[in-house]
Formats: structure tokens, sequence, C-alpha cells
């Protein structure tokens, strides 16, 4: 029996590519804003497995822009009210469904620090999105299984799309180029969607 997992599992490339299209003018002014603001500090904001997308974003900041990015806690707006000093930085919330109240309220904090507010948010109507000084849709369509699938690789794409636009760097832009390709699912095995099942899944 195929799983809802394995569908939206299938679905991957085509949000990806719905992304890609969707975001083109948004990144290409991001960028320019953002080589424009130089920003000493990148500040992620996310958790669960948005937080491994808000990883990979530091090792690409950290790579590529030479600039620290650090993971900032949602409890230190949340439990702790402690006012952040991010003047002239950059944060950086991602989130599949952006009604995570900890997720919103952190972001409100880093915008009251002095943060330019970048959203990668799956739901485009939600808070954090709404809240958002710029918001790039991940553009995955509602995903309903768990754990998260075409939305963790939608925010892994939007990460590498921001820094490719901040940047200007064409190789890093033409990775993400053909996502049908890179992110086809052989849906005929039967081992595939056995390994589904347990949230285990090859993609080639």
């Amino acid at each position: 029996m195929t799983t809802r997992m394995f569908q939206e599992i299938g679905e991957a490339g085509d949000a990806v590519a719905r992304q890609l299209g969707h975001n083109e003018e948004l990144l290409a002014g991001l960028g320019a804003r953002l080589r424009a603001l130089d920003p000493p500090l990148v500040a992620t904001i996310a958790r669960g497995s948005s937080d491994c997308c808000a990883l990979y974003l530091k090792y690409l900041v950290e790579i590529v822009l030479c600039a620290p990015c650090a993971s900032i806690g949602p409890s230190i707006a949340t439990l702790y009210h402690a006012p952040m000093r991010l003047q002239g930085a950059v944060s950086v919330a991602i989130s599949q469904s952006g009604r995570s109240p900890d997720i919103v309220e952190m972001q409100r904090a880093a915008r009251r620090g002095g943060a330019l507010a970048v959203a990668l948010v799956n739901d485009v109507a939600s808070p954090l999105a709404k809240e958002a000084e710029v918001l790039l849709p991940l553009c995955a369509d509602p995903e309903r299984s768990v754990a998260a699938t075409k939305s963790m690789i939608a925010g892994l794409v939007a990460g590498a799309s921001l820094v490719a636009a901040w940047r200007e760097d064409r190789p890093l832009a033409d990775a993400a180029d053909d996502p049908s390709r890179h992110l086809r699912l052989d849906r005929d095995v039967p081992a595939a969607r056995s390994a589904c099942s347990l949230g285990r899944v090859r993609l080639r």
C-alpha cells in the first residue's frame, strides 16, 4: 500500500520546481538588499526538521559568505524575554506551518532587536509569513505526513537559493536548477515503499 509519506516524497521535485520559479524575482531583490546591507551576523530561528535546514544554511553562510551564522533558541524570547541586539543583522526563520507561537515570537524579538527578518515558510497565510519583512515561500503545498519530507527538501533548497542570490553564485544556483532529475523517486521498486513506511527512502 502506498503511504501518504511516500506520495509526498514523490512531490518534492515538483515542489522545488514551483519554488524556484515563484521566488526568482524575490531572490534577486533580496540578494541585492543583503549585499547592500552586508550584515555582520545571520541568526536562524527554527526547530525540529526546520532546524536541520537551518544547520545546512549555517554551513552555506559561513563557507560561501564567510559570515558567522548562529541559531537562536525560541525560549530566549518566550521564556526569558531577553532583548536581542541584532542591529544590522539578518534573521532567517524557517517553518513548514509558520504557526508555532515560539518561532513567531522569536522572529518578533529579532525584528525588535534590529534584524532584517526573512522567513522561509510553506504556509504563506501563517503569522510567521505575514510578519516577516521578506517572505520566501517554500511552495510545497500542504504536508500531512510525519516526518516532514517535501517541505524539508524545499527548506534546504530555499536556503541554498538564498545564499546563491546573496553571493551571486551561479554554480550554487545551478545545483538546484533541475529538481525533477535530481529528486526522482523510483516508484516501481517495492522495497522503496517498505523503506518509506519506516521513514527511509532512497532519492537518486
